[in-house]
């Protein structure tokens, strides 16, 4: 079944058309893990089959029908494009076809040049469009045959619109507890709320909830989070979501989910023999896990394989083999949950 995505046009703009602003998701309503119900989809009701009675495309091209629905009703004029050269990364290319939905959310691309395209939808009146994927990072294929119409059937998009009222963009928390507030959204059934610390397990992952504010309890350290939130109807079709998540930071806990390399400083150039890994302790950690591995061997082979260790340094017994070496470290509590890690490390040793 196909799914549709955000990629926003400012975003392309500001990353040189490297990047769409991309979010994962899957299937309505199927038992799914992460992102469950975060995707417009094509309508699963029982209802009339979405045909197409109109003129046949001119010789030599073909046609493409659809229709557009938001909150189980079809969306009008909203533009809808066709194109030929469709990356995830940097949005759409070659060849396109542009046209708008009637009053009934319905669309057709007259006389296409046959071949396969790519198709998304702009988000009302906004500089965001959604396209249609076929997974994550994947854009769905629709090829378009000489002397016939494809039908591509009818997809629910969702509107950028949910108002974060609390914690407010960039802001402060000062305890490890927070509460989420939003602005009660039109329609809703009931919302999904996504809270990640800046390393570390999800404190929230799609928790959902029939109102519009949501208690937390926050890592034992100070961290950074950002936090999202997405609007359901009554069939389970999602209706809305945040523009853009929200940051805010907790500084005045004691030590940090942000763990810091120690040494080997990041780049340094070292001897091979006795050396010594060592990064910030956490006071909330049990247990550390190193990977590293050798970036000069074709097959980037690992010479530590999330090796487990209790204490917040490690000593090779065996002396590393002239190359550049690429590290990092994750931190877990008794319970096995990720509280902290570190950022990617890089040392070169030398000959």
């Amino acid at each position: 079944m196909n799914q549709i995505k955000k990629c926003t046009v400012w975003l392309l703009v500001l990353f040189l058309l490297t990047s769409c602003g991309l979010r994962d998701s899957d299937d309505v309503g199927n038992g799914r893990a992460e992102g469950e119900d975060d995707v417009a989809t094509e309508t699963e009701a029982a209802e009339p089959e979405l045909n197409y009675d109109g003129p046949a495309p001119a010789a030599g091209k073909g046609n493409v029908f659809g229709e557009i629905r938001w909150n189980g009703s079809g969306a009008a004029d909203l533009e809808v494009l066709l194109c030929a050269d469709f990356s995830s990364f940097s949005g759409c290319g070659g060849e396109e076809f542009l046209t708008t939905t009637d009053e009934n959310g319905q669309y057709l691309f007259e006389d296409v040049v046959p071949g396969v395209y790519a198709l998304s939808v702009r988000v009302f009146n906004s500089d965001d469009w959604l396209y249609i994927s076929s997974g994550i990072l994947s854009s769905a294929e629709f090829e378009v045959e000489a002397g016939k119409t494809l039908t591509i059937g009818r997809q629910n998009i969702f509107k950028l619109d949910v108002k974060l009222q609390e914690p407010r963009n960039g802001g402060k928390v000062v305890s490890a507890e927070v509460l989420l507030d939003w602005q009660d959204y039109p329609g809703a059934d009931y919302y999904k709320v996504s809270l990640y610390p800046d390393e570390g397990d999800a404190v929230l992952l799609d928790k959902r909830t029939n109102t519009s504010s949501l208690r937390a309890d926050l890592l034992p350290v100070s961290c950074g989070y950002r936090w999202s939130v997405e609007v359901f109807n009554s069939d389970r079709i999602k209706i809305a979501e945040t523009a853009e998540p929200f940051d805010f930071v907790v500084d005045s806990l004691d030590g940090s989910c942000q763990l810091a390399i120690q040494e080997p400083a990041d780049g340094a150039e070292i001897r091979g023999a006795e050396i010594v890994l060592d990064w910030d302790d956490s006071p909330v950690a049990t247990t550390y896990k190193i990977l590293l591995w050798n970036d000069d061997d074709p097959d980037k082979a690992n010479v530590l394989d999330f090796v487990e260790v209790n204490e917040s340094s490690y000593r090779f017994d065996q002396t590393l083999e002239p190359a550049r070496y690429v590290w990092s470290v994750t931190a877990y509590d008794g319970n096995g949950d990720k509280v902290g890690g570190t950022e990617i490390f890089d040392f070169t040793v030398l000959p």
